[in-house]
């Protein structure tokens, strides 16, 4: 009909199909989505950079209520830090790449929400606040730090990972079951820590405390166990590296983990 030579006849032919396909089934995307997500399920994966609580007008009118706000949003990155430390022990044991990704994601949220909320808290000391508002002002500012130097931790952790698959570093099976357990103690402490602060349950806290000394005791022996592994030619010195450094990491983080517990429980605490 348009009088084409055989090339642009194709290419004419080939383009409206393709527009005739798109036009066909645009009212049925939603559909079509439907269908795709029940014959190939998965889990997405989405990570919120941004407060949500941090209200400036609650600074200027209701001091009080802006501190509750802070609060959530502390709660927020605690939880945030949980999710971070379950996806790095989810790499560690896997090496599947989409739980390091979760991790890096996780702790730069993190960092972002630390920012955002000791910006906040700033500007929330210049307020009239009670003594009482005053110290749990001060403990938000604490368990943020603390909060924030978890997220550096399970980062390195990640990293330490990255570099063991990398150089194809192997790990006996003596040394994968001992992180697994330290692992599972650190997120457990984390985990506590969070929800005793949440719920200011000194209970918790305490408990928070009794955990991180089977942490400590844990570190050493653990790191003595896999010298006696290198020395018995077990192990490499590169995986002696990599599980004496991610113990390390776990051992410092359940360190951070008893700061927001001791600070539920009212006692000074310095942040490592």
């Amino acid at each position: 009909m348009l009088d084409l030579n055989p090339e642009m006849t194709i290419a004419f032919a080939h383009g409206s199909f393709n527009i005739a396909n798109v036009i066909i089934q645009l009212p049925f995307i939603g559909l079509l989505a439907l269908i795709v997500t029940k014959i190939i399920p998965g889990e997405d994966s989405f990570v919120e950079y941004k407060p949500k609580h941090l209200d400036p007008i609650f600074i200027e009118q209701s001091p009080s209520l802006a501190l509750g706000q802070a609060k959530e949003e502390v709660l927020r990155m605690g939880e945030y830090s949980v999710v971070g430390l379950e996806s790095t022990h989810e790499y560690l044991k896997t090496g599947v790449t989409k739980y390091s990704e979760q991790a890096y994601q996780v702790e730069e949220a993190i960092n972002n929400l630390d920012r955002k909320i000791t910006d906040y808290l700033v500007k929330l000391s210049s307020s009239s606040l009670s003594d009482n508002e005053s110290e749990e002002h001060s403990v938000l500012m604490d368990t943020v730090r603390d909060i924030e130097r978890i997220g550096d931790h399970f980062e390195n952790i990640v990293e330490l990972v990255d570099y063991q698959i990398a150089n194809k570093v192997e790990l006996t099976e003596a040394a994968e079951k001992d992180l697994e357990e330290m692992f599972s103690l650190t997120v457990s402490t984390v985990k506590e820590s969070i929800e005793a602060l949440r719920s200011n349950d000194k209970t918790l806290a305490n408990d928070v405390r009794m955990k991180e000394d089977q942490i400590d005791k844990m570190e050493r022996s653990l790191r003595k166990k896999h010298i006696l592994r290198m020395n018995e030619g077990l192990c490499s010195g590169q995986a002696g590296i990599v599980f004496v450094d991610i113990i390390s990491n776990l051992e410092r983080i359940g360190d951070h983990a008893v700061n927001i517990a001791e600070a539920v429980l009212g006692e000074d605490h310095e942040t490592l």
